[in-house]
């Protein structure tokens, strides 16, 4: 075998190398898309059914509001279950507009990283966002005890009331760090998911 035909079989060689590396490449962006994508649609589900637990909530407390099954008398007292509903409308609007942003992200091999990257920002933006709805909705909650205390201050007395409502703070904040550990200790599998994704596309050099 001559040199021009060593170098001809070399370069036959070297295409087939590379066809076959640039084909397996293609395959395994194909299935971290599919994954990808599968990844999203968990997320989206997710999502419809805070926004199904947030409606219900909204016609919980939009009844409380009209009905007043706690017989409020003065009008202070529907401050606390009107600041609830107005958190629950907040949530439900943060929830429908992450469903919508990520729906709107089309997950496609041209820019998948481009697009994972947008869909886990949207994600961290809407955790951070119901994190802090979620605080106030625990206030919210405590007000709400405190409204139905006072119609019962003056049979209970200055320091009976007093402390009753440190005890439903107490217990408050019990709940929140119980809760918060909790959370700390389970993370978000969506976003975790996500995450991982977007590693393996920067592994392949996408």
């Amino acid at each position: 075998m001559n040199l021009d035909d060593l170098k001809t079989s070399w370069n036959t060689i070297d295409a087939k190398l590379q066809n076959s590396q640039l084909l397996s490449e293609q395959m395994v962006l194909s299935m971290i898309r599919s994954q990808s994508n599968s990844t999203v649609s968990r997320a989206t589900r997710k999502l419809r059914n805070v926004t199904l637990f947030f409606s219900g909530l909204l016609v919980l407390f939009g009844a409380i509001l009209s009905g007043n099954p706690f017989d409020y008398t003065q009008w202070f007292e529907y401050v606390p279950t009107a600041l609830y509903a107005l958190v629950v409308i907040a949530g439900l609007k943060v929830v429908i507009s992450a469903n919508k942003a990520i729906t709107g992200v089309l997950l496609v091999k041209s820019n998948l990283r481009e697009s994972l990257q947008k869909v886990i920002y949207i994600q961290q933006r809407y955790q951070d966002t119901m994190d802090n709805v979620w605080k106030i909705s625990m206030v919210a909650g405590f007000l709400i005890g405190v409204s139905l205390l006072v119609r019962n201050f003056d049979s209970y007395g200055l320091t009976k009331w007093l402390l009753i409502v440190a005890a439903q703070a107490l217990t408050v904040l019990v709940l929140f760090g119980i809760a918060k550990f909790i959370f700390s200790q389970f993370p978000d599998r969506t976003l975790s998911d996500l995450q991982m994704h977007l590693s393996e596309l920067e592994e392949l050099g996408q």
